[in-house]
Order: structure tokens, then sequence, then C-alpha cells
């Protein structure tokens, strides 16, 4: 049994998959929650996936959970959108309604093999451009209910 708590291994789950996502499309990683320790992709000129847990709350109660979070493209030279919504588009296919996530304890050194729950995502949008100095963002915004095993 994992002694971490259930948001805990809700969030490195979605950490996980999201660093497998941008591996396995060519991208650097950035995980926004980090992003001080994370200079050298913010620098970079190179687009970039990154996400951001946006919320997680009982829902009604546990073992029931609502979860929200962002994925999305860093982009420095996009003026039109296109390398965004590029990226956007093929992570919609990572994160579409009605698939389902086994939750597992990734925070450890060793690969986790007990399931802790299961996310199934419900919702998917692709929203506004976003701005930071030099740097667009674009996500899709995924809610999802997570459900703990018993």
């Amino acid at each position: 049994m994992s002694l971490i708590s259930f948001p805990a291994a809700i969030k490195s789950t979605l950490d996980y998959r999201a660093k497998l996502i941008a591996d396995g499309l060519g991208l650097p990683f950035l995980d926004l929650d980090t992003a001080l320790i994370d200079s050298e992709v913010i620098e970079s000129d190179q687009p970039a996936v990154c996400w951001e847990f946006t919320g997680i709350e009982e829902s009604p109660k546990d073992p029931l959970w609502l979860v929200a979070f962002d994925i999305g493209a860093m982009t420095m030279a996009d003026p039109a959108q296109y390398v965004s919504l590029g990226v956007v588009g093929a992570l919609v296919d990572f994160f579409h309604s009605n698939m389902r996530i086994v939750i597992r304890d990734y925070t450890g050194v060793n690969m986790p093999v007990i399931d802790l729950g299961y996310l199934s995502v419900h919702s998917v949008g692709v929203t506004p451009q976003q701005k930071d100095k030099l740097a667009g963002f674009r996500f899709i915004s995924v809610t999802a209910r997570a459900s703990r095993v018993a």
C-alpha cells in the first residue's frame, strides 16, 4: 500500500504521462509547477510540451474526485500559432473524452506496480492563446473524474 496521498498520486501519474508524451513527440517537457528550475527549456527557442495541475477536489467525497489540468505547447517564434496548435492537436489524441488512465504513485525511485485508482477524462477543450513576455502558450483544458480503489 502506498503512503502517498491520493491527490499526490494523481499529480504524479499526470506528471509521468505528460513527460512520456513530450518524449514521444520529441519535444522538451516543462512542468509549470517547477518552471523556476526548468529555465533551460524556458529560454530555448524550441517548442515544448508544458502542463499544470489546476485543481482537485472531493466530488462529492473521497473516494470520488474531480480533477482539472492544462497541457499544451509553449512556443517562442510562432506568430500565427500554427506550431502550438499542431502540438495541441497531437495532445488531444493523448487526452480525449471517455479515456481511462490508471493512477499509480510515480513519486518514488521504483516503477509503481499497485493501481491506486482510475482517472476518467470527461471534458477536453482548447483554451485561448496566452502570452508571457516573448513566449506563447496554448493548452487543452482537461477535466476528469478520479476514483480511488478501495
